[in-house]
């Protein structure tokens, strides 16, 4: 595909259905910028979302998070995580609902594990759990919405896996974009906050370790792509397909050898069986 200009460029961004935030996020935020925030009244506007509160609960719930007590309701999920974790959660949860389509469910399920892990990672490594599984859920939020512009994504997808060059370039060539600048712009449009957004952009540049200094987009990055092929090894019993591009660089920010992967593994594994993901 011959380049396009950034005039064609722009336009071609324009035709994808970027949806914007859920009236369930719009009504937290709002109240989140209060000088005294009502936790009562955000508890109360998530549980009005059956769908994302469900999803809260089964995901607090859920080993990965680690807690001592078991969470029955939404208003006991906000007093116990606390306004901040929550707001992330419910951007996390919401995405699901604004990009649902059919026949992508096998997507939904592997990126909520994505997700599940990053934050487990996260947690293991010293890092901020909340930001790791925001970022695991958008991380390939652009997806969707290409799959929904283009007939033929889904063979891109399978020819982006197989192709040395790298996920991104595949798209690039086959439709102008791809998925990792597309999930940005969704991020933007959310008011995510910029290292999220940062990260989304980048995580398919293996470069990103070698010429940038943003450490903290570094660690993102790099527990996504260990939680992917953790999540690969487990779903589909093989490598992940950017695993190889991206293992020498990740382990070595991670300060981990390919040794200590087999038995996260193996403990990923352990923990998804509990949970039922």
């Amino acid at each position: 595909m011959a380049e396009l200009s950034r005039q064609d460029a722009e336009k071609l961004v324009e035709s994808i259905d970027i949806p914007p935030r859920p009236a369930v996020v719009l009504a937290i935020m709002d109240e989140k910028a209060r000088d005294d925030p009502d936790l009562a009244l955000i508890a109360d506007a998530i549980s009005r979302d059956v769908g994302i509160s469900a999803a809260m609960l089964k995901t607090v719930n859920s080993p990965f998070f680690g807690l001592r007590q078991t969470v029955r309701s939404v208003g006991q999920a906000v007093n116990l995580l606390g306004l901040s974790r929550v707001v992330t959660l419910a951007n996390s949860l919401a995405l699901r609902t604004s990009l649902n389509a059919q026949g992508i469910e096998r997507f939904w399920d592997q990126s909520a594990r994505t997700a599940m892990i990053s934050a487990w990672l996260a947690g293991k490594y010293g890092h901020n759990r909340d930001e790791a599984h925001l970022f695991g859920l958008f991380r390939d939020s652009g997806i969707p919405l290409l799959m929904k512009r283009f007939k033929d994504y889904k063979e891109t997808l399978r020819l982006a896996n197989e192709d040395p060059r790298g996920f991104s370039a595949v798209e690039d060539e086959r439709h102008g974009m791809n998925h990792a600048v597309i999930g940005a712009i969704l991020a933007r449009n959310w008011q995510l906050d910029e290292l999220v957004r940062n990260a989304i952009r980048n995580h398919h540049d293996l470069e990103v370790f070698t010429l940038t200094q943003d450490g903290a987009m570094k660690n993102l990055i790099a527990i996504a792509h260990l939680a992917g092929q953790l999540e690969s090894r487990y779903s589909r019993n093989r490598d992940d397909g950017e695993w190889k591009r991206f293992s020498q660089a990740v382990l070595s920010w991670l300060m981990i050898d390919e040794e200590d992967v087999e038995p996260l593994a193996q403990e990923v594994g352990s923990l998804l069986l509990e949970s039922g993901l």
